[in-house]
């Protein structure tokens, strides 16, 4: 098995591991606020849950960096003698049982549930600025301009979550660039190895067959390519006419 300090997965997968486990304290810091606060008018909580889906996009670009490796090794066994396949395994299983524990969170923290909740503490908000502004206005006038704030104020608030929600799908279309580019840079370089190989090829055929032209040359003693290469053609007809005999 290589030595972690030799093979740079292991340095990923350290990096990842403690990525992974910050994510996990802020996920249970995360549980204990959406229980215990109102979410609505809770910094501490919007920060949390803002910062959990800023984390999980960062982990989850290294962890697919991770399993593009591991996917090389397994198409190109040859190449990698020194990787035995009990070590590929858990390779393997290490990133599919981080990405399972990623979903989950990710799962969790937008369960039905956790909107839910989250859709219950604004309308109480709203409830009370809507009873706490409007207590004392003695005219139409105040009640009007009272409602024209918290109309305002909660116009701005769905802005803001809009902006939010764009923001997490802008975040998610960068990755999945991110990764279709890591896919593609590396068919490019299968490509290119295919190609530096098949002009090798192309060099060594050239070689032999200026070798064997030479060697006719010498055998009939002229230097005429085209008296060559007509003996060489009238000899493989001979030789497929008496094959065909």
């Amino acid at each position: 098995m290589p030595k972690a300090n030799e093979d740079p997965f292991y340095a990923v997968k350290e990096d990842v591991y403690r990525q992974v486990e910050k994510i996990k304290i802020k996920y249970t810091q995360f549980k204990d606020l959406i229980r215990s606060v109102d979410t609505s008018m809770s910094v501490e909580f919007k920060d949390l849950r803002k910062g959990i889906g800023k984390d999980l996009r960062k982990v989850e670009r290294d962890l697919s960096g991770l399993k593009g490796a591991v996917d090389q090794i397994e198409k190109n066994r040859a190449k990698f003698p020194h990787i035995k396949d009990q070590e590929l395994a858990l390779r393997r299983k290490f990133v599919n049982e981080t990405q399972e524990t990623l979903n989950d969170i990710k799962t969790d923290i937008d369960s039905p549930a956790v909107r839910r909740k989250i859709e219950e503490d604004e309308l109480k908000s709203k409830r009370t600025t809507m009873s706490t502004s409007t207590l004392g206005n003695n005219s139409s006038l105040e009640n009007e301009n009272t409602n024209f704030i918290n109309t305002h104020t909660k116009k701005t608030h769905e802005l803001i979550q809009q902006q939010d929600v764009q923001l997490d799908g802008l975040g998610q279309a960068v990755e999945r660039l991110d990764n279709m580019a890591g896919t593609i840079n590396e068919e490019l370089k299968d490509q290119n190895r295919l190609l530096n190989k098949l002009d090798d090829d192309l060099d060594d055929a050239g070689n032999k067959m200026n070798f064997v032209q030479a060697q006719l040359s010498k055998l009939l003693k002229t230097k005429d390519s085209c008296q060559i290469w007509t003996i060489v053609i009238l000899t493989l007809i001979l030789i497929i006419l008496i094959a065909c005999v």
